[in-house]
């Protein structure tokens, strides 16, 4: 009897030792065949890190995947796109312009989606947010949120802005040592800039983040934003493996952070409703669109009364556009802000040129009338020098886009490729912008490169910070509005200057999914000698 279950034992272990070498074979034919992809359509491609893919160096942090796109970018300089290995996943990178172009604008309509795939039921705020939604429920979102970013509406948000200006430069200020300088370490600083003008036109509460330091909105949105920690690894996946984290039904923005927006949307809602107040910020125009009271007039401009474009609209609707409007502004906003301020300190020449501009709008507004929309709009320096930060230092390395219906690729040699629906595309944005023969110089920071007058004008479609063709960011002026802003009330009061810890050149973190500074931005703010006695 013994000696029977002996076999009968030993005749398992060798049935599953045979099950799992052909898994492992199985496994080994799936790797080894995806990897052939861009070989078998003839596309240029760089053999990949198996399993991990092209982003092995920065999967495991050797370097930032800004890097990783640059550098092969540069190496495909005579093809149209090349092949790129998302882990498993074959991406179609495109790097002409021209065919950009194409893509994004022209033949939008085969690129509509983006490649995330979320359950809107099961992820409320992120599944309904603009970004997210995909093809028809896409374009009717669209049309009634454009009406929220029109220079009208811009111009009626503007005042909160600069209201809040002002108190946090008080702030800052009473915060210097006595003689006047304080090191600031400017990602945390933007965030609380960008956390609090946020919180105030998008969902209508006041907060001073510089006094209140671990307020809910700016707690939560740290932990939303983190792209080091779960959360960057969340995106990721949702990025690398859309179909199968929906498949998964798991949830990019946590159940505690549904709550807390859900609860401060509608609780701000009823209690308008209630006493009949009106604010312009975005709840105010999202329950305008709620109630069809938003058209459009021959400008493209909002007015009240019956709307053509209609669409119904949920609780968890208008709460996941606040809070994506909230997601943008506070991390996308404060990135740009941090790079710029690192560049304006350690380009002194460029800070005192922007310095002298905003003198003259200053004396030209006198004591007692406030900075205007229409004022900000006008400054064309600090525009150029907004604009070159963006060049320099895009928020988001590349752009990504999924082939809703069959769209053929040439190359510059006439070579043909046949992409079919589901096929994913990303635009790398990053090294485009640091491209030479777009761009003379790359990597000097040069504002004078947008100037009217340049001899080298700027292809606009070249700027690919926020997107490009019907599905850029829908919040960029917003984003440019307040970043401009921020800096004409910083450089009415203050120096930027490099200091001890200000790290030059930057060296990206490579475990940030996001560009940032390895060492942070540390900037010495120098209260200026004309501030002194106010």
């Amino acid at each position: 009897m013994a000696s029977l279950l002996g076999a009968l034992v030993a005749g398992l272990v060798s049935l599953e030792g045979a099950l799992l070498m052909a898994l492992f074979g199985l496994l080994y034919l799936y790797v080894a065949r995806s990897m052939r992809y861009f070989a078998d359509r003839g596309v240029p491609y760089v053999p990949p890190t198996p399993l991990l893919g092209n982003g092995a160096d920065f999967l495991t942090r050797k370097r930032h995947i800004t890097d990783v796109l640059g550098g092969m970018y540069q190496k495909f300089a005579k093809h149209r796109f090349f092949g790129y290995f998302d882990f498993l996943s074959p991406i179609y990178v495109v790097r002409d312009l021209e065919l950009v172009k194409q893509i994004c604008i022209k033949d939008f309509d085969h690129f509509v989606n983006h490649r995330i795939q979320l359950d809107e039921n099961h992820d409320p705020l992120f599944g309904r947010a603009l970004f997210a939604m995909r093809d028809s429920r896409w374009r009717n979102m669209r049309a009634v949120l454009s009406p929220a970013f029109t220079g009208s509406k811009m111009r009626l948000m503007f005042g909160l802005i600069t209201s809040y200006c002002e108190a946090a430069v008080l702030t800052i200020r009473s915060e210097m040592d006595a003689g006047g300088q304080a090191e600031l370490e400017m990602k945390e600083l933007f965030r609380r800039f960008g956390n609090d003008i946020v919180a105030t036109c998008a969902f209508g509460i006041e907060i001073n983040s510089f006094r209140d330091r671990a307020n809910a909105f700016y707690t939560l949105g740290k932990e939303l934003t983190n792209l080091e920690g779960l959360q960057g690894l969340k995106f990721l996946a949702f990025s690398s493996f859309p179909r199968l984290m929906r498949t998964l039904r798991l949830r990019l923005f946590s159940e505690k952070m549904t709550r807390f927006f859900r609860h401060v949307v509608m609780d701000t809602i009823a209690q308008r409703e209630q006493r009949g107040i009106v604010r312009h910020d975005m709840i105010n125009l999202l329950m305008q669109a709620r109630k069809q009271e938003l058209r459009f007039d021959e400008n493209d401009n909002v007015e009240t009364g019956p709307s053509k474009r209609t669409m119904d609209w949920t609780d968890d609707d208008v709460t996941a556009q606040c809070t994506v409007f909230f997601f943008g502004g506070y991390d996308t906003v404060s990135t740009l802000s941090a790079f710029m301020a690192h560049e304006l300190a350690v380009h002194p020449d460029v800070q005192e040129r922007l310095r002298a501009e905003i003198d003259t709008v200053r004396t030209a507004l006198g004591d007692t009338e406030k900075l205007s929309y229409e004022t900000l709009q006008a400054m064309r320096y600090l525009d150029m020098v907004a604009m070159e930060t963006l060049r320099k230092w895009t928020p988001a390395p590349f752009l990504d886009r999924t082939c809703t219906k069959p769209y053929v690729l040439e190359d510059y040699d006439g070579r043909k490729v046949q992409l079919q629906k589901g096929d994913g595309i990303w635009v790398p944005a990053a090294a485009i912008m640091r491209d030479p023969q777009l761009f003379p110089e790359p990597d000097r920071f040069w504002p004078e490169r947008f100037s009217a007058d340049s001899s080298s004008p700027v292809d606009s479609s070249a700027i690919l910070a926020f997107g490009l063709g019907p599905r850029n960011c829908i919040g960029s002026r917003f984003a440019l509005m307040e970043t401009k802003a921020v800096f004409f009330y910083l450089l009415s009061h203050f120096r930027l200057e490099a200091g001890p810890r200000t790290q030059h050149p930057i060296q990206l973190k490579k475990a940030s999914l996001a560009p940032s500074a390895e060492n942070g931005f540390w900037i010495r703010f120098r209260l200026r000698e004309d501030q002194r006695t106010v």
